[in-house]
């Protein structure tokens, strides 16, 4: 569970992929005579957007985005004007405007309900919380209604989205189609919400403000300036989600003046990779009196965490142990101790959440002990098996997390899930885990997870499939019900282009060999792993330089493809060093692997240090180290 941040930054070699436009064939069927035609090629533009004169950040990048993408994909440029002026003949309204109430009515205006639920596809009236929004035809007028947080925003991408055929696959690839009209049916009334209040795909390219938003994105992470609404899910304080024991009680400090203050292990305390004496009176003294310092210095967060260093050691303690053995769970002793933290900050800052991790030892749910209101466990996967969904594999780990989460449910008012989604040994390591993340999203909507973070290869892009899994993520936190086969379609064709079918078939090809269940897929996995044999390694590396040649002559594809073979190029690398076989062969994979990795820049091979191996690249590439 390390964090380390980077700054999403583009660099390619030779062409100017940052913005990059797939091309699409205009669209020649005209619009049905029951549409609303908001913008026609060739004609002037009849429609007006309408925004709230007090419009805030979010709304009034609402309107230019759908002004910037109508233009591009029509060549129509919508004019904007405020509520202060009258209704226009043909109005595209955005947020609540006054004109809203004799269109729709009063009870459509956004109510104080922050309350999300699951997705609806129904016109169902009411609350839309800071992310929902409702799309209404009020021929002649169509209604994009929603927060002015986020809730507009999102719905005009949907607009686009549905209407339009807009993508946006990644910061630097998008599909836009050229079209003759952009039309709503006249008597289209949809609402949406989000199952998850808190989205986070942790992905690197999903970092990126705009893209981001563009998918109904909200995460923490996120590039989300005040046009994209923000954060409303803050972890303040400095300590963010995981790992805060040391940084609220520091052994460097304390240990050498009062070591019963930390862990007691085999009867001696220590030092090194400690955790806390949670049953001490004194720590919970200082830990208190820390995190209200931490939340007076950065208030207006929603959750500031507290809890266990990242590894185990718990406390052994007379005390500790005759808590934990009592409610059968290392999570006895955790949740007693932050229940008293919580109560003492309810006083304060009644609408503070204290979050914690129920992570490794502590994962299993007390017997007796609840959580306070204020306190939000936070689940963890990581021993978990991921090639086939959770709640299907019959792997041990498996088992033991879908009992404790089920438990953490009964038991607790709000859930936060960190779920893995990547190797991290490797995260260019062949990962056929796609087609279990839809049913995982479900599992944990079902088992009453509020805030859902998905960790992916977040140091750089590129792993395996990273830009298609983020992507699918970022539709499955919003909607866990939307069909995987539309959306697999949807992607491989508009971000690979001629070579979306080849890609498809290794796609397909790679899923078998997991999802035949032949043994655990697991977050640390080899990536000489047997289970995916040397033979379909090797027939691969045939099958990617036919995708290649396939969009030699689309740049923005091509670049898309070669990045993508990265994991099938240093898997056949890894598996002739290992066997010290082909050298030729190493040291063209090598010089190409390199040429790749200079390309791309923003790539990270795992999430430790990427030098050793490529220096094993550039010894097999028969190249000099790099100059100091």
């Amino acid at each position: 569970m390390r964090m380390r941040f980077f700054t999403a930054l583009l660099s390619l070699i030779g062409i100017a992929l940052a913005a990059a436009v797939a091309p699409v064939a205009a669209a020649a069927t005209p619009a049905p005579a029951s549409a609303l035609v908001l913008a026609k090629r060739g004609q002037t533009a009849s429609y007006t957007i309408v925004r709230p004169a007090s419009a805030s950040p979010s709304q009034i990048y609402a309107a230019e985005e759908l002004q910037h993408f109508t233009e591009k994909m029509t060549g129509v440029k919508l004019p904007i004007v405020t509520d202060a002026a009258p209704l226009p003949t043909h109005a595209i309204l955005l947020g609540e405007t006054r004109h809203n109430t004799a269109l729709v009515g009063s009870d459509n205006r956004i109510g104080t309900d922050t309350g999300i639920g699951t997705s609806t596809r129904t016109g169902t009236r009411g609350s839309f919380g800071e992310d929902g929004f409702r799309i209404v035809a009020r021929p002649p007028h169509l209604l994009v209604v929603g927060s002015a947080k986020r809730g507009t925003l999102y719905g005009v991408y949907e607009l686009l989205e549905r209407f339009g055929g807009c993508r946006w696959y990644a910061s630097w690839h998008s599909v836009i189609p050229i079209r003759d009209t952009f039309a709503v049916p006249a008597t289209f009334d949809e609402t949406q919400k989000p199952a998850f209040a808190l989205r986070e795909p942790f992905w690197f390219d999903m970092f990126n403000g705009d893209l981001a938003a563009r998918n109904k994105v909200n995460g923490n992470r996120a590039t989300l300036t005040e046009r994209h609404g923000g954060h409303s899910h803050r972890f303040g304080g400095g300590l963010g989600s995981c790992h805060t024991f040391n940084q609220l009680l520091s052994p460097e400090k304390y240990f050498d003046a009062h070591p019963e203050y930390f862990s007691e292990i085999k009867g001696r305390r220590v030092k090194k990779r400690t955790q806390l004496c949670l049953t001490n009176p004194d720590v919970l003294r200082i830990v208190t009196a820390n995190v209200l310092e931490r939340i007076r210095k950065d208030p207006g967060a929603d959750f500031y965490g507290v809890s266990q260093n990242d590894w185990y050691n718990f406390c052994e303690c007379a005390n500790c142990k005759a808590v934990d053995d009592r409610e059968g769970s290392h999570a006895g002793t955790m949740i007693e101790f932050v229940n008293k933290i919580a109560e003492a900050v309810e006083k304060e800052f009644p609408n503070v959440t204290i979050e914690t991790l129920a992570y490794q030892y502590t994962r299993k749910p007390p017997k007796n002990v609840r959580p306070r209101h204020n306190v939000m466990p936070c689940l963890c996967t990581i021993e978990c098996d991921f090639s086939l969904p959770l709640d299907i594999s019959t792997f041990a780990e498996n088992r033991k997390f879908v009992s404790d989460i089920r438990g953490w449910h009964a038991i607790s008012k709000r859930l936060y899930l960190w779920d893995y989604t990547t190797n991290f040994r490797f995260y260019t390591s062949p990962s056929p885990n796609v087609l279990t993340l839809q049913a995982n999203v479900k599992f944990f909507r079902a088992n009453g997870v509020d805030y859902l973070f998905e960790q992916g290869a977040y140091q750089g892009r590129h792993g395996d499939f990273a830009e298609l899994k983020a992507w699918l993520l970022s539709k499955w936190l919003w909607n866990p019900d939307l069909p995987v086969e539309p959306l697999l379609n949807d992607f491989f064709t508009g971000y690979y282009g001629a070579a979306a079918p080849l890609v498809r078939r290794y796609f397909d090809e790679l899923h078998t060999f997991h999802r035949a269940a032949v043994k655990p897929w697991r977050i640390y996995d080899s990536i000489t792993d047997p289970v995916i044999p040397d033979a379909f390694i090797e027939k691969s590396i045939s099958l990617w330089q036919q995708a290649e040649n396939a969009v030699k002559d689309s740049p923005a594809h091509s670049y898309n493809v070669r990045m993508a073979a990265l994991p099938v190029l240093q898997s056949r690398l890894a598996r002739l060093s290992a066997r010290k076989k082909n050298p030729a062969e190493q040291r063209a994979l090598a010089t190409t692997l390199l040429a790749r990795f200079a390309e791309a820049k923003n790539i990270r091979l795992r999430e430790g240090n990427d030098n050793s191996i490529l220096a094993a690249w550039r010894a097999s590439a028969k190249l000099p180290p790099p100059a100091r």
